[in-house]
């Protein structure tokens, strides 16, 4: 029975040891989302079907699974050699390459749980070592629970939605904790390696960079904190920043800290930011004294950001078009002017 199951698994996992392999097309994949991807990577022989000629795309996938499909590729690096309790069977050799190579480790028990099934995170998490896209700290996430997204995973998803591996999700929710199917687990796979045209130096370069020099992970802020804000050539430095829900709330927030427009982003897109111009240790009165050019950094657990100071102007006290959303990455500074009740101060600055 063990010689059946290991050898069901090997037609299953198998791949070719080139990529001069007969095409396969299966019975189940026409409606499949990334079907196309799917097939090339069959094609480039990283992976087989079942026996029945179908793909079964709406599996989950374990790590033992994943890990087979990974030592498929050409890759021959050795950032570490573990041996682990739990992985005697079919898939001993290929969880061991896969972790010599970096994409996957064991716990701290020893074990390396090859039956546990993969989360969407945790595929990005794996994914993301094969490419390197280094503007991944300038895209804006379109995810609807981008606040959900972990501090571990949060620049690996930037780095594959900013390379196009990765697209708009159901709802446009990420809902990275869910099991991910094997067709999804493919298609990010197979879209990775398109980025690199199939050419597996790259790829080997890429794993390099990113176990090296890996992109950082957010650290957290204290509770109520969602950042700090610096701006050049002024006392506005690591000034905490905190949500405030209309007029009554931003005005508390304020004695305290900088107050963020809640219907604003909170760090993609245009970030609107407020604060008294005086008499508070929290406060804007050194805003007029920026000019075009000059710096300002924020920095929040979804990342740090450098911004150019593109706009100083006066505006009315009516006048809420500043806190309109944009397509580039922004930061918007409000504030009183004093001796003229009905202006206010409107700095803006764009990433750069």
């Amino acid at each position: 029975m063990k010689l059946r199951l290991t050898f069901l698994l090997a037609m299953i996992f198998a791949s070719a040891i080139n990529s001069n392999v007969f095409a396969i097309s299966f019975t189940d994949i026409s409606n499949v989302k990334g079907r196309e991807y799917i097939q090339k990577f069959v094609d480039k022989g990283y992976i087989k079907g079942y026996e029945d000629g179908t793909f079964k795309p709406n599996n989950t996938i374990t790590r033992a699974e994943i890990s087979q499909i990974l030592s498929s590729f050409n890759i021959n690096l050795k950032f570490e050699d573990v041996s682990f309790k739990d992985t005697n069977g079919w898939f001993s050799n290929a969880i061991k390459k896969a972790t010599e190579n970096g994409f996957l480790s064991g716990y701290t028990d020893g074990t390396f749980k090859p039956n546990n099934k993969i989360t969407r995170f945790e595929m990005i998490k794996i994914t993301s070592i094969l490419v390197r896209n280094n503007n991944y700290d300038k895209v804006q996430l379109p995810y609807a629970d981008i606040n959900k997204i972990s501090s571990w995973v949060l620049n690996d998803v930037n780095n594959l939605y900013a390379s196009k591996v990765i697209d708009f999700y159901d709802n446009n929710l990420i809902n990275g904790n869910a099991y991910i199917t094997r067709a999804e687990a493919v298609t990010m796979l197979s879209k990775a390696l398109e980025v690199n045209n199939w050419d597996m130096g790259k790829v080997t370069q890429n794993v390099k960079t990113n176990k090296t020099n890996p992109l950082p992970i957010p650290t957290a802020l204290p509770k109520g904190v969602i950042g700090y804000l610096t701006v050049q050539g002024t006392n506005i430095e690591n000034f905490p920043v905190k949500d405030a829900l209309g007029n009554e709330q931003m005005l508390d927030v304020m004695k305290t800290a900088v107050g963020h427009f809640a219907e604003t982003p909170i760090y993609n897109g245009n970030v609107a930011l407020s604060a008294h111009n005086r008499d508070y240790k929290i406060d804007f009165r050194e805003l007029k004294n920026v000019e075009v050019g000059d710096i300002v950094t924020y920095r929040t657990n979804l990342g740090t950001r450098t911004y150019k100071i593109t706009i100083k102007t006066e505006i009315v006290e009516t006048d809420w078009s500043y806190l309109e959303n944009t397509v580039d990455n922004r930061i918007t500074m409000i504030t009183c002017i004093e001796d003229k009740p009905t202006k206010r101060l409107l700095v803006q600055a764009t990433q750069i």
